[in-house]
């Protein structure tokens, strides 16, 4: 043969061992199908009983639009006018606004979400949120209460009871009054519309610490923006009970919408406030000076006053406004100053009544901004943390900025104040000038002038904050309404069934991997092909039967057939043979059970039929068997012989199974097998069968055990070593791969015996049979239903 034709054989014996491995591994699992479908049930039953019993879980969602605020062409920042970055600095600021413990925990005790109202089911409990016989309303609850689940029942229509199942605990109360108890707190339980369907059905309480309920609804809450330069977000919420859903994030927008305009109005406030005050006393001021006026009138009996005297009065009076106006911008600037100065978090927002630099407003509101920004970040986080770092130096340099901007606009204010003082100054010098009566006159109702004018100041400036604060709207607006997914999320029935599936599929795979990882028997052909070098002659199928003979000159039988096949490998191990010498094969295994004595018998009677003139020796001395086997008389045999007892001629019988096939029968057992083996008599005798016999088979008992097989080695031609499935151990094929390395043995071939049937380990040929133990291919159609049960466990 050619190297090229000798490459291509062997490419097409790695394919075909390829295509032998996959078809070994699919039918070492198929054999174990019970195990799959025992696996597949009750992994489906398993997802059943988890849909039935767990609740399902709700996407409640809501979107929210956040309006930028317009950027002015006077604003300073001109990174902010071309828009370059787009708005989601501030809606990401709106996001942590939303996700804020302080904005959930105002829904929690809105909606009074820290008691959980449940009503009792034959395995879990239902959520009755929607249709709750009451509301409970807690004010100060002890710890020890917190988490316990608590029976409420109607005693009649004013009281009910409160009762801890587990210590028997009750609290007793009235509806709609407030409950104080020392052990439990205090708390007022309110009756809805729905109490009367509840009247002789408990309904179970479970109080929680509102903590840990604003924590738990944070972790299932998620804020998003719709799209990258959107201003759109998208609220979601997990929820057991869709109406509470709704209903959370619902409470969760108006009340950001309030905080929102909360702080929006705060500088209103303060403004109104300011004015508040300075009308106080303005008022009580303006009155005074009226009496005053009206007095001296009546004293004097004056009726009019001069043109001169009305025309000083007039340009007085015009100074003295704008001198106010500038003494109330004055003190504006000045309770601007202290918001700057004061570090508490808690100062509010000064008045810009008055005050009409852009830059300054806005200074003062993105510190308003920034400063509510920061709080809320301290309602979730610690103050050494590194995020509000950045908001601290932003804080920091608009401080700066305004106090940079003030003292400008101060320094401008107070020196328009010392020119009107100059000509209040100048107005006073001619007003002397007037007679003395005219001049107190003037002097009184100038008073009265300048109360009057700022009185009417000040109250225009309070109709117009009032009407800012009436028109002030939230800066987001609703775009759809809280709103739940119509089927749950969480848990999908379908993937939960494929989950399920791939579970049941998986698991027995991965066992019977394991269990064949951690196998240490040999189980089909590849183990022995991966431990030894030695050829395997070939494979024996199990299946139990009481016949020790299966080999007939009429047997039609698959296990007959594979004795033939291996005789007819025997020949080939063999080779061309010497005239008038006959072969001599040794049989020889790892230990006891691994059916040596039936497969040396067996191939013994299949060389018999073929023509060949066979003697089969039992040579192990120590267990015989082949006599049972063939029930033989064996008080004379191998032993009275090599002990100088008997002749050959003595010890030869007929095996009644055919006329070619002849037994020596082992004879009594004797003290000292091994050391009869070594003798000559040994030697003479397989001298004397290869001279009158074509076929001389040894059975030997097993190497593992004793050296027997090892001393008879030397007479033979070729070795069978018999490997069993299932009862050989893979160390011992290491051992027999030493021999064969060392030519311990000549020829040394193995018969892979006790396949057994359905491909359990690779095999999927339909016949099995075996030792002591082999049936009939005539094997009966209509099995048991035992038989099928017993195979069918066997299968696990």
């Amino acid at each position: 043969m050619t190297n090229i034709e000798e490459h291509t054989s062997t490419i097409g014996m790695e394919e075909e061992e390829q295509t032998i491995n996959i078809r070994e591994i699919f039918s070492k699992y198929l054999y174990h199908w019970p195990i799959f479908a025992l696996g597949l049930i009750l992994a489906l039953v398993s997802a059943y009983v988890y849909l039935r019993y767990t609740k399902p879980i709700y996407e409640v969602s809501t979107t929210l639009l956040i309006k930028e605020e317009e950027k002015g062409l006077g604003s300073s920042d001109i990174l902010s006018q071309l828009d370059l970055v787009g708005g989601s600095k501030v809606v990401e600021n709106e996001m942590e606004i939303l996700q804020s413990k302080t904005l959930m925990r105002n829904v929690v005790d809105r909606l009074h979400l820290d008691v959980k109202y449940l009503s009792e089911g034959r395995v879990v409990n239902s959520d009755i949120y929607k249709n709750k016989p009451i509301t409970f309303i807690s004010y100060e609850i002890q710890p020890e209460v917190f988490g316990k689940e608590w029976n409420f029942r109607i005693l009649d229509n004013t009281s009910y009871i409160l009762e801890d199942p587990s210590s028997h605990f009750i609290v007793k109360g009235k509806f709609n009054q407030m409950v104080f108890h020392k052990s439990f707190g205090a708390f007022k339980i309110e009756r809805t519309p729905d109490l009367n369907e509840w009247k002789g059905r408990d309904v179970k309480l479970i109080i929680s610490n509102p903590v840990s309920v604003t924590d738990d609804l944070l972790a299932k809450l998620k804020v998003s923006v719709t799209a990258k330069q959107s201003t759109v977000l998208r609220l979601s919420l997990e929820a057991t009970n869709r109406d509470k859903g709704r209903d959370i994030l619902n409470t969760l927008i108006q009340v950001y919408n309030e905080a929102s305009l909360a702080d929006k109005n705060r500088t209103t406030q303060s403004t109104i406030q300011f004015i508040d005050e300075r009308l106080g006393l303005i008022s009580g001021e303006l009155t005074s000076v009226e009496k005053d006026v009206e007095g001296f009138k009546s004293s004097h009996a004056l009726t009019d006053i001069g043109d001169d005297a009305k025309l000083f009065l007039e340009g007085i009076k015009d100074n003295d406004t704008k001198l106010n106006e500038v003494k109330i911008k004055l003190s504006v600037i000045d309770d601007i100053q202290r918001y700057i100065s004061s570090n508490s978090p808690h100062e509010k927002l000064p008045s810009t009544m008055g005050i009409d630099d852009p830059v300054l407003l806005a200074q003062i509101s993105q510190l308003g901004e920034l400063q509510l920004k920061r709080e809320s970040l301290l309602a979730t986080t610690q103050e050494n943390n590194p995020i509000l770092e950045p908001i601290t130096r932003q804080i920091e340099a608009t401080r700066a900025g305004i106090n940079s901007s003030i003292k400008n606009i101060k320094d401008g204010l107070v020196s328009t104040k010392k020119s009107l003082d100059e000509n209040n100054t100048q107005f006073m010098g001619s007003i002397r000038r007037i007679p003395g009566q005219e001049r107190q006159f003037i002097s009184i109702k100038r008073q009265q002038t300048i109360k009057e004018s700022l009185y009417l100041y000040l109250l225009q400036k309070k109709e117009e904050s009032a009407l800012s604060y009436a028109s002030a709207v939230a800066d987001s607006r609703v775009v759809d309404q809280a709103f739940a997914s119509t089927s749950p999320i969480k848990p999908r029935r379908q993937l939960t069934y494929l989950f399920a599936s791939l579970i049941g599929l998986f698991l027995p795979i991965g066992l019977i991997y394991i269990r064949e990882l951690i196998n240490n028997k040999v189980r089909r052909v590849s183990d022995i092909s991966q431990i030894t070098k030695v050829p395997v002659l070939g494979e024996i199928f199990y299946e139990a039967s009481s016949e020790a003979i299966v080999v007939h000159s009429t047997s039609r039988k698959a296990i007959a057939e594979q004795f033939r096949a291996i005789r007819t490998n025997l020949q080939f191990v063999h080779g061309k043979s010497t005239p008038g010498e006959g072969r001599v094969t040794l049989f020889t295994s790892s230990m006891s059970g691994e059916g040596k004595s039936f497969v040396a018998s067996n191939i013994a009677a299949a060389l018999a039929i073929s023509g060949k003139k066979t003697v089969l020796l039992e040579l192990d001395l120590r267990k015989p068997k082949v006599s049972k086997y063939l029930n033989l008389a064996n008080k004379i045999g191998l032993s009275n012989y090599l002990i100088g007892k008997a002749e050959i001629k003595d010890i030869i019988q007929k095996s009644n199974e055919h006329e070619n096939l002849l037994i020596i029968g082992s004879g009594p057992v004797p003290p000292n097998p091994s050391e009869l083996l070594i003798n000559v008599e040994m030697d003479n005798l397989i001298s004397f069968l290869r001279a009158n016999y074509d076929e001389v088979i040894i059975d030997t008992p097993p190497i593992g055990l004793v050296t027997d097989a090892q001393i008879l080695a030397r007479l033979a031609d070729a070795s069978i070593y018999i490997v069993r499935q299932g009862v050989t151990f893979k160390d011992q094929l290491n051992n027999l791969d030493v021999l064969y390395r060392k030519h311990k043995f000549p020829k040394l071939n193995v018969i892979l015996n006790g396949i057994e049937l359905g491909g359990s380990h690779g095999y999927g040929y339909g016949y099995g049979y075996g030792y002591g133990y082999y049936s009939d291919d005539t094997v009966e159609k209509n099995i048991g239903f035992k038989t099928a049960i017993k195979d069918i466990f066997k299968r696990f």
